[in-house]
């Protein structure tokens, strides 16, 4: 800091010396041809508007004030004294003085701000060129080291870092000598921009709504603030398009994945019809045989048993597989609730051989519904709820009338769904850590209910309104028809009462 005050003072010394030798060389010239002051004048002014623009405001007073002293000793009576008899001449001095000041001032300040015009112009271009090479790399290293190479190279910089805190991911191009990286992760962690110009340091938080997805730090010579925070805008820009290709790679191959999935599991579906059908009319056959022995009978029955069962299964991926790539055709008609659940439960306790209580109000609910589809979206929920609950444990099947809508809760005691989990089990092709060790399943099954739940215009949700140890409960509600109607009766009454 001292030696560049030194080679300022020394600058402007030099430049005030050149300035009082071409002050000196006017008034010999003058005072030998016994001018007035009229004539130096001017040319006084206009060596301190040159040295104003060439030298600068100190250089440019130094000279204007040796400009007045010559001018009053050598040109206004009395000659050679420090003296002015006329108030003219003082006041023709001072202006003189203040105009040539004036002007030296209004001179630094036109080349100061051209300066700063050229500067912004000469940023600006490189803003611009940066902003082109950063988009003609490749999206998924658009916010790696070649950016922060780019920056370090077209701005002149010691050190360019990014962090990305999703993947806590630290990058560094250059050699800093303040630590940049160290202070652009704390930046990050802490969610606060950093700016210290003393060590040439700009690091600024990157924000994707109001989160903090990562930091961008520079290190290195930046004048304008705004610069620096159109880098890390540049760099903020680079992340989010990173990540929205990551991010678009990633669903077109979950894309492909699921049509690969559904693809296969159709055709398995598909092929397994026809042995079923082979070992049905097998076993049928064998079944005419008179000289079977009870054994071979009951070993018969549970070959057809199975069998059906099997095919069943088979029947329901089919569906679902079905429903799971087309939208939801209902073929809507009046339907028993009361009928359509307790079929299926009497179905599930002779399938599984386990207790399944139902519990039914005693107003039937009748509701407009496709019954192929709403028994296979119950289906579903009873089958999960024998598998997934533990063996010596009563599943519970609830039906609750409410103002409108009739609510089916299906309860099932042991491996209870983890809390991080809850949000996702609707979705397709997920299944819960702890599923994955108890039974099979394609994760279709949640996914498809809701979906036909949603097409009967009800929903279908994870209840936990009446909580206990190792309790899962699922919940369909579902308008019903028939309270839907006595309103109405009693909205007519009541307005032909009022008559």
């Amino acid at each position: 800091m001292a030696d560049i005050t030194l080679l300022r003072l020394g600058s402007i010394a030099w430049k005030s010396a050149l300035g009082l030798l071409a002050i000196a060389l006017i008034t010999f010239v003058c005072f030998s041809a016994h001018a007035d002051f009229a004539i130096p004048m001017p040319l006084y002014l206009l060596v301190v508007v040159v040295l104003s623009l060439w030298g600068g405001f100190a250089s440019a007073a130094i000279v204007s004030v040796a400009a007045v002293a010559s001018l009053d000793y050598f040109f206004i009576p009395p000659v050679l004294e420090w003296q002015i008899s006329d108030p003219k001449d003082t006041v023709a001095l001072v202006t003189y003085l203040a105009t040539s000041l004036v002007i030296t001032r209004l001179a630094l300040k036109a080349r100061s701000e051209a300066r700063t015009a050229e500067r912004r112009s000469r940023d600006v271009t490189l803003l611009y060129d940066a902003a082109a090479r950063l988009l003609s790399l490749h999206p998924e290293s658009a916010a790696g080291p070649e950016s922060l190479r780019m920056f370090c190279e077209v701005f002149g910089l010691r050190a360019a870092c990014s962090f990305d805190a999703g993947s806590e991911k630290l990058q560094v191009d250059g050699e800093s000598v303040n630590g940049l990286a160290v202070k652009t992760r704390d930046a990050c962690i802490s969610g606060k921009d950093h700016v210290d110009r003393a060590l040439d340091l700009y690091i600024r938080c990157i924000h994707t709504g109001n989160n903090v997805t990562g930091a961008v730090g520079f290190e290195g010579r930046i004048d304008d603030d705004a610069v620096a925070l159109a880098l890390s805008v540049l760099a903020a820009t680079a992340f989010e398009r990173m990540r929205l290709f990551q991010t678009a790679t990633r669903a077109a191959a979950d894309t492909q994945a699921e049509m690969l999935r559904s693809a296969i599991v159709d055709a398995f579906a598909h092929e397994f019809k026809t042995p079923l059908a082979i070992i049905l009319a097998a076993s049928d056959g064998l079944r005419e045989i008179s000289s079977l022995q009870a054994e071979q009978v009951e070993m018969i029955d549970i070959v057809e048993t199975q069998t059906l069962r099997l095919s069943q299964l088979t029947s329901r991926i089919l569906s679902m597989v079905r429903l799971d790539r087309d939208e939801v055709k209902l073929q809507m008609e009046p339907a028993s609730l009361h009928a359509l659940t307790g079929a299926l439960v009497d179905q599930f306790r002779k399938q599984f051989g386990r207790p399944i209580s139902l519990k039914l109000p005693a107003e039937d609910a009748e509701i407009m519904a496709d019954p192929e589809l709403l028994g296979l979206a119950l289906t579903q929920l009873i089958d999960n709820a024998c598998k997934y609950s533990n063996p010596d444990s009563t599943v519970a099947v609830e039906l609750d009338l409410t103002k409108g809508y009739c609510d089916v809760r299906v309860s099932n005691e042991g491996n209870s769904i983890r809390p991080e989990e809850q949000e996702r089990i609707f979705d397709r092709f997920f299944r819960g850590s702890e599923a994955e060790h108890v039974a099979p399943g394609t994760g279709l099954g949640l996914y498809v209910a809701r979906k036909i739940a949603r097409a009967h215009g009800g929903l279908l949700e994870l209840d936990w309104s009446h909580p206990a140890a190792q309790t899962t409960t699922f919940q369909i509600r579902l308008p019903i028809v028939r309270q839907e109607k006595e309103q109405e009766l009693e909205t007519h009454q009541s307005i032909d009462s009022g008559r």
